[in-house]
């Protein structure tokens, strides 16, 4: 069987295709049930994140890329129809490789993620779950885990900060290293404040206060962070007297210099301040007051930029680890292509094995007939065990030199319709 990937993913679609398709669990689990029980299909399953929704199977027909493609239409709830041009088809070796390539990270929006490496692995267990698991996407999946754990651990794909709401943990960290009991204020409740305190959440729990300009989205974030209170907009100068750590991603101007004179009056402690606003909602020269730590958009753009340098030096030496997991499976997979025509073989030495002890005597000795059984069948493995060990071992190799399974058929007459 040949592995076919057919998907939908950010490098070809819109998030408005993208959404439409995102499947949560139950509903891969429900694609993978209706496909893996198509006649044509062998193995399946899927594989669906917020940046793409794939269909992996195994099948030994010929048509199967085409059939895929329309599985994908017909299972999948609101696909576009195959003529969208959104849609990414892969065979054989491609699509192995895609799949070791996402598993990496080296398919994601975000050089490196890490979030894909666990969705990788739960569609693995959700294939085995709902029967769509077989040797060969097992198999697969297990190289792919592989690589992009040894990714992870042998390169640098995966280090520093490449978003925003990152890149200001970073910076709080290097600051504070932990946030336990750390007064810390967080201004506005969208998705950039959203990723903020999530990233936040990483570094022990802070007594985290939320401030918004509308009182209903700041108890909704506050209440996912687990923060301790929630404060109107107005009140934000005020907190500065008290806050260790202030990280704004709302309107601008929200302090100036004189509500930072006056709140450096009131502490002793220095003040941490981190502007996401675009324009910037913190007097530019609040960096120039004595125990007032000031990053800007500016500062955090540059942290990304170090990161996902690092990251894309390091795509090299995971393409090498993405070579040396994916290998041995193709070897594999070679040696699966052979086991056809080997079984053939067998079952044609078998019949010339039977037909030949057909012509021994019918008051043969019950027990010299079992030795001559037994003699018979040592022949035919002795004499065909070396033949077809050396197809597997020259179709793992991919090694010319070595006997192929087209060569065994042809000269034992495999695809004759003669019989022995």
């Amino acid at each position: 069987m040949h592995v076919y990937a057919v998907g939908i993913d950010h490098h070809l679609a819109p998030l408005a295709v993208r959404e439409r398709v995102a499947l949560d669990p139950a509903g891969a689990a429900q694609v993978t049930r209706a496909v893996a029980g198509l006649p044509w299909v062998g193995e399946a399953l899927v594989l669906s994140t917020c940046n793409r929704t794939e269909l992996y199977v195994a099948s030994a027909a010929p048509e199967a890329a085409e059939l895929a493609l329309a599985a994908f239409v017909r299972h999948v709830p609101a696909a576009p129809p195959p003529d969208h041009g959104v849609y990414r088809l892969l065979a054989h070796e491609a699509a192995a490789r895609h799949l070791l390539r996402v598993a990496a990270g080296l398919e994601s929006a975000i050089l490196g993620e890490t979030e894909i490496q666990g969705q990788v692995r739960a569609a693995h267990e959700r294939g085995r779950a709902e029967g769509g698991l077989g040797p060969v996407l097992d198999r697969l999946f297990q190289a792919a885990l592989r690589a992009g754990r040894r990714a992870r651990a042998e390169t640098r794909i995966s280090d520093g900060s490449v978003s925003h709401g990152h890149a200001a943990a970073q910076v709080v960290q290097r600051v504070f290293e932990r946030l336990d009991g750390h007064r810390v204020l967080l201004v506005g409740a969208g998705e950039v404040a959203q990723q903020v305190g999530r990233a936040l959440l990483q570094l022990g729990p802070a007594r985290l206060a939320v401030a918004n300009r509308t009182p209903e989205h700041a108890h909704e974030l506050a209440a996912a962070l687990g923060a301790e209170r929630t404060l109107p907009l107005a009140e934000v100068p005020e907190e500065l007297a008290h806050a260790h750590v202030v990280l704004l991603a709302a309107g601008p101007n929200l302090i100036g210099r004189p509500d930072l004179e006056r709140a450096l009056r009131r502490r002793r402690d220095p003040l941490l301040l981190v502007d996401l606003g675009v324009p910037r909602c913190v007097d530019p020269s609040a960096n120039e007051l004595p125990g007032v730590f000031l990053y800007d958009l500016g500062a955090l753009e540059r942290l990304v930029a170090a990161a996902l340098g690092a990251r894309r030096a390091a795509v090299p030496d995971v393409e090498r680890i993405l070579q040396e997991e994916l290998a041995p499976w193709l070897a594999w997979q070679r040696g699966l292509g052979a086991l056809p025509a080997i079984r053939t073989l067998a079952q044609w030495a078998e019949e010339v094995r039977r037909a030949e002890l057909a012509f021994l005597p019918a008051d043969l000795d019950p027990a010299l007939r079992e030795a001559v059984e037994r003699l018979t069948e040592r022949l035919v493995n002795r004499l065909l065990g070396r033949a077809t060990a050396r197809v597997v071992q020259g179709a793992r190799a991919d090694d010319p030199s070595l006997p192929t399974a087209d060569q065994l058929e042809r000269v034992f007459g495999l695809r004759e319709e003669a019989g022995p």
